[in-house]
């Protein structure tokens, strides 16, 4: 179990995590997140992740700071982050731990934090996932152990798996199921995208790295 003066920690940084909307709503986002951990922070060391997300819809109604649940199934371990900063056309999301996700309308382009990070990414547009056709090439880059970059190249295919109804904290929605499959020579992958009306992401299975696989992005708050 994780040692009370940790929790005590995290809640503090929850309490200080800055949003892009009002600090109100930043705070109140936070402060949910502190909520949620304290009821399942002991339980998240020894656990893999579960069906069903630890949280309602009833406790995320009186908040409006979007906010994104991040699964990592392969550690066993969740996180919910809030935004906390733009730069140029990248989005970047924050966890009370300081753990960050980068995304360029959604789709992930770097993270911090995490262990064996992606440092920045380069792949196809929102619209070009969207659209459920295509092929591109993605190049992922992470730091080995030396902290020398390591470049990682991947030929990527679209395929569009038709609609979906999924659920997300006890709620429907349906949505467009869209396939990545991605092919290099350090792996094989496969990102999985679930839209609604046109390009809002809902839900998507995207990859961290071949070693630690994919986090679970769903969005669980849309308001800001």
């Amino acid at each position: 179990m994780i040692p009370q003066k940790t929790v005590a920690v995290l809640i503090a940084l929850m309490l200080g995590l800055s949003g892009c909307g009002t600090d109100t709503d930043a705070t109140a986002g936070a402060r949910l997140t502190g909520s949620i951990l304290k009821g399942v922070v002991g339980q998240r060391a020894q656990k893999p992740v579960v069906a069903g997300p630890p949280t309602t819809q009833a406790r995320l109604a009186q908040f409006k700071t979007p906010m994104i649940m991040a699964e990592l199934p392969t550690q066993g371990t969740f996180t919910f982050v809030v935004p906390n900063g733009v730069n140029g056309d990248v989005e970047t999301w924050a966890s009370a731990d300081d753990k960050t996700i980068s995304f360029r309308q959604g789709i992930v382009v770097a993270t911090r934090g995490y262990g064996p990070d992606l440092m920045q990414s380069t792949g196809p547009t929102i619209a070009q996932v969207s659209s459920g056709v295509g092929r591109f090439e993605r190049v992922y880059y992470y730091l080995d152990g030396a902290d020398q970059t390591q470049r990682r190249v991947f030929d990527c295919m679209l395929s569009n798996l038709g609609p979906d109804t999924i659920t997300v904290v006890e709620r429907q929605h349906t949505t467009r199921h869209i396939a990545e499959t991605c092919t290099g020579d350090s792996g094989r992958f496969t990102n999985e995208y679930w839209f609604q009306n046109g390009t809002f992401l809902r839900k998507s299975n995207q990859l961290l790295n071949i070693e630690w696989g994919h986090f679970v992005l769903s969005r669980v708050i849309d308001n800001g």
